[in-house]
């Protein structure tokens, strides 16, 4: 541990080697997370837990910023080196920046976020020689992004913003007080529509829903049950599913599922026809807000005129509001039911500081030139629309994909 806060006026910044280091306390970390209503993905079990799954030939380094004793700002971040290319370009990124589909903003108070990431930047790119740090994927309106600015400028000559776009989008509900206020959100015509096939589903069925907030072995239970649901759907579009594209998923899942569910976070949302599961939401809850993980549905074709992804998605929002919860994160990508229903597309940024060094410049250059290679040859060519029709030849994610984005 080192102290590193000169250079932040009435701060005091320590940058912790482990997540088991004294200088901060688990439930002093949430509460400062949830305090802001930050995002579950820099919650301490979550981050813990992603390093000991994805960690391996990282370095850590945990910066905690205090003022006058008080929690200010934490940032998890770790150093690797990247093997693209002739060079390898020596990159800082944020705990939990790839493997589980996740956007997130770091838990900054709006006040100290310059100074904070100033020296996030300085310690990072002068301190620990990375040639580039990477602050994504983001939200647009993370609070933190005019500091990120503000610092890069403030560093220059030593590095400098090479990189703040909008990079994909992700979907955010804004949950009203009641059920019946959220409808009378909704289009006309998409509030008959739901109604209508809810109507002729309990017309055909005998139609129940639970919410599951259960201790760790039943958790796992259910969570195993979910996974086999969402594989089969996938597998009827010739696809292995998030569990079958990423490495580790099932492992890291079945982990957050354990530790998430003795501190009441964790939630399945299941929706049954005549005591089959037809319907299943994967979620988290911290603070008052919701972190959809990933849906899974009945692939029996009796069903599809019941629009299950609809009812699903709806009754997870009933459950919310009831629960008293604000807003729900619908995760990266466009979809136009979660639009459609109520849901606001927002951008999602990412970015990307350099050092002035002209060999970590040349690095970063060929280190994206490869990367855009590999990104349209491999993935958007052969894993997406290749790799579909050949069953045989299906296989997880590169891993040297996932990890060398930028």
């Amino acid at each position: 541990m080192t102290e590193i806060g000169a250079s932040l006026s009435l701060t005091q910044t320590i940058v912790a080697p482990s997540f088991d280091d004294r200088s901060i306390d688990p439930h002093e970390w949430d509460d400062f997370v949830v305090g802001l209503e930050g995002d579950v993905y820099v919650s301490y079990d979550w981050c813990r837990i992603w390093w000991r799954h994805y960690g391996c030939g990282r370095t850590l380094r945990i910066f905690i910023f205090r003022e006058a004793g008080q929690l200010v700002g934490i940032a998890p971040m770790f150093i690797e080196r990247s093997a693209l290319g002739p060079f390898g370009l020596r990159v800082g990124k944020r705990v939990g920046a790839d493997h589980a589909l996740t956007l997130f903003a770091l838990p900054l108070a709006s006040h100290v976020a310059e100074r904070a990431y100033t020296e996030i930047l300085s310690t990072l790119i002068k301190t620990d020689r990375c040639d580039a740090v990477w602050i994504g994927v983001c939200p647009g309106n993370d609070p933190s992004l005019p500091g990120l600015r503000a610092a890069a400028n403030r560093l220059h000559p030593v590095a400098a913003l090479a990189r703040d776009a909008e990079v994909a989008s992700h979907i955010v509900f804004d949950l009203p007080a009641s059920f019946d206020a959220y409808l009378g959100t909704l289009d006309r015509r998409q509030r008959q529509n739901y109604r209508r096939q809810m109507k002729q589903f309990r017309e055909q069925y005998r139609v129940g829903s639970d919410v599951i907030r259960a201790p760790p072995d039943r958790a796992l239970q259910l969570f195993d049950e979910f996974r086999a649901i969402h594989r089969r759907q996938w597998l009827t579009e010739n696809k292995l599913g998030h569990f079958g594209d990423w490495p580790g998923a099932d492992s890291f899942n079945r982990e957050l599922v354990e530790t998430l569910s003795r501190s009441g976070r964790f939630r399945m949302i299941r929706l049954k026809s005549d005591d089959e599961i037809v319907s299943n939401q994967y979620a988290f809850v911290y603070g008052r807000r919701c972190f959809w993980r990933l849906p899974a549905r009945s692939t029996r074709g009796e069903y599809d005129r019941f629009g299950l992804g609809v009812l699903g998605l709806v009754q997870l929002i009933e459950v919310m509001i009831d629960e008293g919860v604000h807003s729900i994160e619908a995760g990266l990508g466009h979809y136009d039911y979660k639009i459609r229903y109520g849901g606001k597309e927002m951008a999602a940024r990412s970015c990307v500081v350099v050092a002035n060094r002209w060999y970590s410049q040349l690095r970063y250059r060929v280190h994206l030139l490869i990367y855009r290679a590999i990104d349209v040859f491999y993935y958007k060519i052969w894993f997406r629309r290749v790799a579909v029709y050949l069953p045989f030849f299906q296989r997880p994610l590169w891993k040297a994909w996932i990890r060398s984005r930028l």
